[in-house]
């Protein structure tokens, strides 16, 4: 559109009276993108999940993963002067299959209304660019944390998620380290090495109100801050846990994932915290195009910000996580 340079100038110098003749400028509209990542990013490759299986899926393309799930090499006892005391007896372990299919798509597809050239180096594409990625990062942070609270949608009935703790009652600032300490103990005396809580922000309030009273938490320091970002908070029982705060947990995430996913396995209001060994979420993300292309065919003079990829995971074994619910979530 365009405006007299005499309005332009005195939008800015309403005091000044300068003659223009008339003179005429362009104005414009700029688009101010407020980034929609209020999704807090706790998945962390290799920190909060395994990726051990991911190059498996990437090299040979795969859909679907199997994992060998050992049984444990049987040991024969017997008294050393029973008569077949020093026989050898014969064992072999075979073990079971657990599987990782990786049938979710995430896709973006933002259409922008500049030629291929100009759209790959446009000022006014990179923030839709940005804002495309920004998405793409919020609704994949969900699906990663759905494999550890939902499952992956694999055939295998063991494929729940993190089980819920046997504790329902709300944590409050006098419990709530107790109620980890219970749910680690259990998951310890099941042969876990529990290292990763995430807690959602109600009840990181309750527990930031707990830490003046007990020394088992270390707070980040600002090199771990910067590699972990700022949804980590520190380290429990020196070190061995590393705390982070989600706000997607303790919330309705339904909507947020379309009407086809709006069922209750979206809904973690109820859930406190997740406590786990992050060895036991497997993960795997395989990108199957990540660009800008053109779409001058569809529409005219149009580029396409394309984003597309299959994931896929789950908890390994049960008795490695466990997710700290309310009596509301039952």
């Amino acid at each position: 559109m365009a405006i007299t340079l005499g309005d332009a100038f005195q939008n800015w110098n309403k005091d000044s009276n300068i003659p223009t003749d008339g003179a005429m400028v362009d104005g414009g509209v700029i688009a101010m993108l407020e980034p929609n990542l209020f999704r807090n990013k706790v998945m962390v490759p290799n920190v909060t999940y395994s990726t051990d299986v991911e190059s498996l899926m990437t090299d040979n393309r795969f859909a679907v993963a199997y994992i060998r799930k050992l049984d444990k090499i049987k040991v024969n006892m017997c008294k050393a002067s029973d008569q077949n005391a020093f026989r050898v007896v014969a064992t072999q372990s075979d073990g079971e299959f657990l599987e990782i299919r990786c049938n979710d798509v995430l896709k973006v597809a933002e259409v922008v209304n500049e030629p291929l050239d100009k759209a790959r180096v446009s000022g006014r594409t990179a923030d839709r660019v940005a804002l495309a990625s920004e998405s793409y990062d919020e609704i994949k942070e969900l699906q990663y944390l759905s494999y550890l609270i939902n499952g992956g949608g694999s055939n295998d009935p063991t494929d729940v998620g993190a089980p819920a703790s046997p504790n329902t009652n709300a944590c409050t600032k006098d419990t709530v380290l107790d109620n980890i300490i219970d749910d680690r103990t259990i998951l310890r005396k099941a042969g876990a090495d529990p290292d990763v809580l995430i807690m959602s922000e109600d009840t990181d309030a309750v527990f930031l109100k707990y830490l003046g009273q007990k020394t088992y938490f270390r707070p980040a320091s600002e090199t771990e801050a910067a590699a972990f970002g700022q949804v980590f908070a520190g380290t429990l029982f020196s070190g061995k846990v590393k705390v982070f705060t989600s706000n997607a947990l303790g919330q309705d995430n339904s909507l947020l994932v379309g009407k086809e996913a709006k069922d209750k396995t979206w809904d973690w209001s109820a859930i406190e915290y997740i406590l786990y060994d992050h060895r036991t979420l497997s993960i795997v993300n395989v990108a199957q195009f990540i660009g800008i292309i053109d779409y001058s065919a569809i529409i005219h003079n149009s580029s396409l910000i394309s984003i597309l990829t299959v994931c896929g995971g789950r908890v390994r074994n049960t008795q490695k996580a466990i997710a700290k619910k309310t009596a509301a979530g039952d």
